[in-house]
């Protein structure tokens, strides 16, 4: 009976997770975003910023926050110095319902046109610290995945993914140089 018990409480048990896709669109200059939310927590999402009617204006302004793509900084003698290293314009582009789940489709559009070599994901850690969000490197050969929380939420995007020597077949796990090592990629 208790083991029945355990059971149905880790079937009924949220799982607070997302699943980010992203890939850098070198025609556009833009890293184009795809986030796949709970409904639940989109709602509480529209909740916590006062959100209206109009998806894209509350969504857009939770993001901005959230959802961060930098470059390394510029020697402190340069002009660029003194530009803000992760400002960038966000574009919505819409929204699709999925069962119990929602996309969210948005472009991050880096001020300086440069590909972004980092990605700081917070999504959701404000309503729940052990939120989980997988992101898939989907312009990476091979794509690339890796598990981000809220002790972990910042990744390069160029990181060098799972290297095979010619004629062996088992990659090496690599890290994203900021001292965590990669989980496997399921790809």
């Amino acid at each position: 009976m208790a083991f029945l018990s355990l059971i149905l409480a880790l079937l009924v048990h949220p799982v607070h997770e997302t699943v980010t896709e992203v890939q850098w669109n070198p025609q556009t200059r833009r890293m184009e975003v795809a986030v796949r939310l709970d409904i639940e927590d989109e709602q509480w999402i529209k909740t916590k910023v006062g959100g209206g009617d109009q998806t894209p204006i509350w969504a857009i302004r939770y993001l901005q926050k959230r959802v961060r793509i930098t470059n390394p900084p510029e020697p402190k003698s340069s002009p660029e110095s003194k530009v803000a290293k992760d400002s960038a314009t966000y574009h919505w582009i819409g929204r699709d319902r999925d069962g119990a789940h929602v996309w969210w489709y948005f472009e991050i559009q880096p001020t300086d046109g440069k590909r972004p070599e980092w990605i700081d994901c917070r999504l959701l850690f404000d309503r729940e610290p052990d939120f989980l969000h997988r992101l898939l490197l989907l312009n990476h050969t091979p794509p690339r995945a890796m598990n981000l929380t809220a002790t972990r939420s910042r990744v390069r995007l160029d990181a060098a993914a799972d290297t095979v020597s010619p004629g062996k077949t088992n990659p090496k796990n690599t890290t994203d140089h900021d001292e965590a090592p990669l989980p496997p990629t399921d790809l």
